[in-house]
């Protein structure tokens, strides 16, 4: 059966399920839509000013700054900063440093291996 325009997800802040992150920075997330066993997740995601060290990541993450500016920092100390308007891709495996400079908001989309 053909797909119709009922079918298309609506994308951006407010839109699906929401669940208020506690890393230790004021964070919120929007799960969108996922695949057949949460093979990815599209989501949304806003924070504000904070930083915070994670392990390494379990999925590649395809991410687009919709607002504000972000930091990444490896283990061995490079570091990369994002702004508005830009897009990035999070290898899986990853490990740091995640320090949002200033509210931010991402439209992101998680790769399951």
């Amino acid at each position: 059966m053909s797909k119709t325009v009922h079918d298309i997800k609506v994308l951006g802040p407010g839109m699906g399920d929401f669940t208020r992150l506690n890393y230790g920075m004021e964070e919120g997330d929007w799960c969108i839509t996922q695949g057949t066993n949460k093979s990815y997740v599209v989501g949304w995601w806003e924070g504000k000013v904070g930083m915070l060290d994670f392990p390494e990541t379990s999925a590649d993450e395809a991410v687009w700054l919709v607002e504000g500016k972000i930091a990444l920092t490896d283990t061995e100390g490079g570091r990369i900063e994002f702004s508005a308007g830009q897009g990035y891709l999070l290898p899986r495996g990853f490990a740091g440093r995640w320090e949002t400079i200033s509210d931010a908001k991402k439209l992101y989309v998680l790769l399951m291996p």
